[in-house]
C-alpha cells in the first residue's frame, strides 16, 4: 500500500501515534481527587456567595423582602382618619347651631369634611379586611356628608 502514494510512506505511523494517545488517557485517571477538590470549591463559593447576598446592596435585598412580606390589614390608620373625620362633622353640626358663626366658616368646615371623607372611601372602600361594622360607619359618614353637600347647596341654611 505504501507504493499507492510516495509521499504516504510513513502512513502506518499514525497507527502507533493513535496507541501512544490512548496509553496517555489511560494513565491519568488518578484517584478522584480533582473531583474532590472541585466540589469542596463549589461548595465553598456557594456558602460565601450567600453571605455576599445578605450583606452588599441591602437596600434592594430589603424591598425585596419588603414584596415578601405579608402585611396585615391595620385597623389603626383607619379608626383614626375615621375619628377625624366624625370630629369634624360634630364641629360643622355645632358651627351650623351657633349664631355666632357665619355660614363660610361651616362651608369651610364641610369642604374640609367632604375631601377627608373621600380619602377615606378611596383608601378604604371595599376593603375586604376592613370589618363590617367600621364599613357601615364609614357607609353612614359618605352618606351624611353628601346629604349635607345637598342641603347646603340648596340653600336650607340660609
Amino acid at each position: 500500500m505504501n507504493e499507492i502514494n510516495s509521499k504516504a510512506v510513513n502512513i502506518d505511523k499514525i497507527s502507533v501515534i493513535e496507541s501512544e494517545i490512548h496509553l496517555k488517557k489511560s494513565q491519568q485517571k488518578g484517584d478522584g481527587s480533582f473531583d474532590k477538590i472541585l466540589t469542596n470549591q463549589l461548595d465553598k463559593s456557594s456558602k460565601d456567595s450567600s453571605t455576599i447576598n445578605e450583606t452588599s446592596l441591602q437596600e434592594i435585598q430589603g424591598t425585596f423582602k419588603a414584596q415578601k412580606f405579608n402585611v396585615d390589614f391595620d385597623t389603626t390608620q383607619f379608626t383614626q382618619q375615621l375619628d377625624s373625620s366624625l370630629n369634624m362633622l360634630e364641629l360643622y353640626a355645632a358651627i351650623l347651631q351657633d349664631p355666632d358663626k357665619t355660614l363660610k366658616q361651616a362651608w369651610d368646615i364641610l369642604e374640609q369634611l367632604t375631601n377627608d371623607t373621600k380619602t377615606l372611601e378611596q383608601e378604604f372602600k371595599g376593603n375586604d379586611l376592613l370589618n363590617q361594622e367600621l364599613d357601615n360607619i364609614l357607609t353612614q359618614l359618605l352618606t351624611t356628608v353628601e346629604v349635607e353637600n345637598i342641603k347646603f347647596n340648596r340653600g336650607d341654611y340660609t
